[in-house]
């Protein structure tokens, strides 16, 4: 699980969830700070990676065997520094960036970093073989400006709202949001299209939301 870095929303604000379709009438302040907060944490989880550009650090045990990481996010920008520490903590051997002849950025829209070697290039006061792990400082996130295209504003601001709806009570399809595919009252009833699963719902929006955002989806593990 990768622990989101935010605690307030960093893109949406009440001018923008207005502008493309949000009602700001009957919630309160705290109401759509949650609900921004949520549709923010809840798109960047699904597209592996920040909004906006971030500094993260990760820890991975090393395994001499493999030659490359796969870091815990996609649309990686720059690796600014990679430590390798042996059992006791102590750094076996330290590299800045990646203008050298030992990491590379395989793939940063994967967030694949190559190692192409380690030994002979440490120095520390004990001799293991091998380093017990790996920390990386990078930084990722979407490039600077595409968080503030129409796409992805809609789409936070359709699950902002959705969320705002199951805490103030009404307006979703159904509690939850769950897709309703048959409807039956009175005289009229109507059977809709098979609703695919989503980490959005399974609502008719859900599935709107994932189209918009589903062109900055980088998977991981496909480059492999």
């Amino acid at each position: 699980m990768t622990i989101y870095a935010y605690s307030t929303p960093i893109i949406l604000t009440d001018e923008i969830y207005s502008d493309y379709g949000g009602q700001l009438d009957n919630t309160t302040d705290s109401q759509r700070d949650a609900a921004y907060l949520i549709s923010e944490m809840q798109l960047s989880s699904e597209l592996e990676t920040y909004l906006l550009p971030t500094i993260v650090t990760g820890t991975y045990l090393y395994n001499p065997l493999d030659k490359f990481l796969i870091l815990e996010h996609s649309h990686v920008q720059r690796i600014i520094r990679t430590r390798f520490i042996d059992i006791e903590e102590y750094t076996y051997w330290s590299q800045a960036g990646t203008d050298n002849i030992y990491l590379s950025l395989r793939d940063g829209e994967r967030g694949l970093v190559d190692i192409h070697s380690i030994l002979g290039n440490y120095s520390c006061n004990h001799s293991y073989m091998y380093p017990y792990k790996i920390e990386e400082v990078y930084e990722a996130g979407l490039p600077t400006g595409t968080a503030n295209k129409p796409d992805i504003l809609l789409a936070l601001t359709t699950y902002a709202n959705i969320v705002l709806n199951e805490i103030i009570g009404y307006g979703n399809e159904s509690s939850g949001d769950i897709g309703v595919q048959q409807f039956s009252n009175q005289n009229y009833s109507e059977a809709r299209v098979k609703l695919l699963r989503t980490s959005f719902g399974t609502s008719a929006r859900a599935q709107f939301i994932k189209k918009l955002i589903g062109k900055y989806i980088r998977k991981r593990w496909i480059q492999l």
